[in-house]
């Protein structure tokens, strides 16, 4: 591509103070996509990509061009949509005015096209400001907000439809196809509680019984057992305890492992409930102590800790499928 020596001076002139800009943000940014479980990619415009986006005609100055640097942060839904704006704000130098969020644009209703949120700042000065050189401060930059939806539409299609060598009326209408049922994906999830309850349920017997031990175990937190215990997933939990129960044959005796257990912990002054092993681990002892699970259980690893084999000596010599650390 032919772009005029004009641009090649001013993009080079530019481009050492973009590469630091780059550079911060998206070190910023990773910190906090790393901490919330987010994605991020970045990028530099090219200057073949910056001539094209100035022959569009919708810039009057080399100062409106508001994405020599850019960066997307894909997030598992909108919910989380309003947190990132936030944390822009609080971290560089935002205009609220220069925040375009979705559906701001007027779009109709038939169509479906681009409408990611997107944010237009520049770092933060820590200084007053030197009017007499051009500084990294003076470098806007922009951040994208997409959903892991939008963001798959985004690279599936973009250089299949938006960079392609033709132009196909056919192309540009599948994509158009896709990016709505990626803005009805977006919206299930948004409304996922309502209309989760319009669903109907399906006899299914081991939801059942996965659902009669997390209503059980959350009445003992409720109850009896500290809150330290507390599982960080309650349906991993629910799906591993189960699992003991099934490779055990005793899936089907779901009310009487509860029972057992229940009976156990209530019995069971609360300052004498085990800190030192996990939920899973404590509620496996109380069954295998009550004979309901008899060990060992074929094709099955049990976590069998020195603090559970100290607890329960039981587990010492009965089991013969243990979790290895050794590599």
């Amino acid at each position: 591509m032919i772009y005029p020596p004009i641009l090649d001076r001013q993009y080079q002139q530019y481009r050492p103070l973009v590469d630091i800009v780059a550079k911060r943000v998206k070190s910023t940014m990773l910190n906090f996509c790393d901490d919330k479980g987010y994605a991020l990619t970045s990028r530099i415009k090219t200057i073949e990509s910056l001539a094209e986006k100035i022959e569009t005609g919708r810039f009057k100055k080399w100062s409106e061009l508001n994405d020599l640097f850019a960066c997307t942060v894909i997030i598992p839904s909108l919910l989380q949509e309003q947190e990132v704006i936030e944390f822009c704000q609080n971290t560089f130098d935002v205009d609220v005015k220069k925040i375009v969020k979705r559906g701001q644009n007027k779009k109709s209703p038939d169509s479906f096209i681009f409408d990611s949120t997107r944010i237009y700042a520049r770092l933060r000065r820590a200084e007053a400001p030197d009017l007499s050189n051009l500084s990294i401060f003076d470098i806007l930059f922009e951040i994208q907000i997409k959903s892991a939806f939008e963001h798959a539409w985004a690279v599936s299609t973009h250089d299949l439809v938006y960079k392609s060598a033709e132009i196909d009326w056919k192309k540009l209408r599948l994509a158009a196809q896709i990016k709505a049922t990626v803005e009805q994906l977006d919206t299930m999830i948004m409304a996922f509680e309502q209309i989760a309850s319009t669903i109907q349920e399906h006899e299914y017997p081991p939801i059942k019984r996965k659902r009669q031990i997390a209503v059980a175990t959350q009445k003992l937190f409720a109850q009896k057992i500290p809150q330290e215990l507390q599982p960080k997933d309650m349906s991993r939990f629910c799906d591993n305890l189960y699992g003991i129960l099934a490779s055990a044959g005793k899936e089907d005796q779901i009310q009487e492992a509860i029972k057992c257990i229940r009976e156990k912990v209530n019995s069971t002054p609360t300052d004498l409930i085990p800190r030192s092993i996990s939920l899973l681990q404590y509620f496996l002892a109380i069954l295998v102590e009550e004979k309901i699970i008899v060990l060992p259980l074929d094709k099955h690893c049990f976590h069998i800790t020195e603090e559970l084999i100290a607890l329960y000596p039981i587990f010492r010599d009965s089991v013969n499928s243990i979790f290895q650390y050794d590599i």
